[in-house]
């Protein structure tokens, strides 16, 4: 199917009946469901565990304005 153009299969697409795009797009569904690699939630620290930032050392820290500027709302 990659061999196929975008502009190819909408022309193509557009001469299906309603029955046959509903047929189409269950079928890319299930293809999407089968192919796709299933994503694992992990929990907030197994992501940054799992970050490829482990082991660098980064100052997250916020500094005070050295202006002391006043913000007006």
């Amino acid at each position: 199917m990659s061999d196929i153009s975008i502009q190819t299969l909408l022309k193509e697409a557009e001469q299906l009946t309603k029955k046959e795009k509903i047929e189409l797009v269950n079928f890319l569904a299930q293809q999407l469901e089968t192919h796709s690699p299933k994503s694992v939630r992990n929990n907030l620290a197994d992501f940054f565990q799992n970050s490829p930032l482990v082991g660098i050392d980064l100052d997250l820290s916020r500094h005070e304005d050295p202006d002391n500027r006043a913000v007006h709302l």
